[in-house]
C-alpha cells in the first residue's frame, strides 16, 4: 500500500525546473513513491486545454487533478513533514516559495525572449536589466528572510523543512551556469545563503536522493 494512501503522479515539461523539483524532492526525502509525467514542450500546445489553468506543474491525486505550484509545494511538504504545525513559522514557508515564484517572474522575460521567441538581443538586454535591477536585491531578501527568521541560523524556521529545498533549488539554479550573463560568483556575497545551500548539499538522506543528483547532472 501506497504511504498515506497516496496516488500521485505529477506532470511537467521535459526538464527540471524548480517548480516541479521541490515536490519531487520533498516526495522523495519522506520515500512516498510518485509517477512523474513530462512532456515534451513541441507537444504542449495539444495537451495543455487538459490541464487546469493551462499550466504545469499538476498533480494527479486519486484520479483528480490539482494545479498550482505554491498549493502542490503545501501538499507534498504536508505529507513529507516538511512543513510545520507552527502558523508562523510556515508564514516563513510561504514567504520563501512565494520570493520563489517572485523571482522567477522577474528573470522570466529574459528566458521567454530567448527560448521562445529566439530573440537573442532582446534577451541579452532584459537579462542585463534583470542583473542590475535585480538579482542582488532579492537574494538579499531572502538573506534577510533568513536572518530574521532563524535563531540558528541552520534552517528557515531551524528545522530542515521545504523553505530550504526551494531556497537551495534556487541557489542551485542561478548559479549553474544556465543562465547567461550571471555571474555564478555572485552568491558569495551572500555568505549566510551559500552557506546554506552547502549545508543542505550534505544532508546524507538528501544528497542521496535520486532526484538530488539528477538536478545536479542536469
Amino acid at each position: 500500500m501506497r504511504k498515506n494512501n497516496l496516488n500521485i503522479k505529477l506532470v511537467y515539461f521535459d526538464f527540471n525546473f524548480w517548480r516541479v523539483d521541490i515536490l519531487r524532492l520533498c516526495l522523495s526525502f519522506a520515500n512516498i513513491p510518485y509517477e512523474y509525467e513530462r512532456i515534451p514542450r513541441e507537444k504542449w500546445v495539444s495537451k495543455k486545454n487538459q490541464f487546469p489553468f493551462r499550466q504545469l506543474p499538476v498533480m494527479f491525486l486519486n484520479d483528480k487533478v490539482y494545479a498550482h505550484t505554491h498549493s502542490l509545494a503545501r501538499f507534498c511538504a504536508h505529507h513529507s513533514n516538511l512543513l510545520d504545525v507552527d502558523d508562523t513559522k510556515i508564514l516563513i514557508i510561504d514567504q520563501v516559495i512565494d520570493w520563489a515564484n517572485d523571482i522567477t517572474l522577474k528573470i522570466g522575460p529574459s528566458i521567454r525572449a530567448e527560448i521562445r521567441e529566439k530573440n537573442l538581443e532582446k534577451a541579452k538586454s532584459l537579462r542585463l536589466n534583470f542583473i542590475k535591477n535585480d538579482l542582488e536585491n532579492w537574494f538579499l531578501y531572502l538573506e534577510k528572510l533568513f536572518v530574521d527568521s532563524s535563531a540558528k541560523k541552520e534552517f528557515f524556521t531551524d528545522r530542515f523543512s521545504v523553505a530550504d529545498i526551494v531556497a537551495w533549488r534556487l541557489i542551485q539554479w542561478f548559479t549553474s551556469g544556465k543562465l547567461n550573463y550571471i555571474d555564478t560568483n555572485f552568491i558569495n556575497d551572500f555568505y549566510l545563503l551559500k552557506k546554506l545551500y552547502h549545508r543542505i548539499s550534505n544532508i546524507e538522506k538528501f544528497k542521496t536522493l535520486s532526484e538530488f543528483k539528477e538536478i545536479l547532472k542536469n
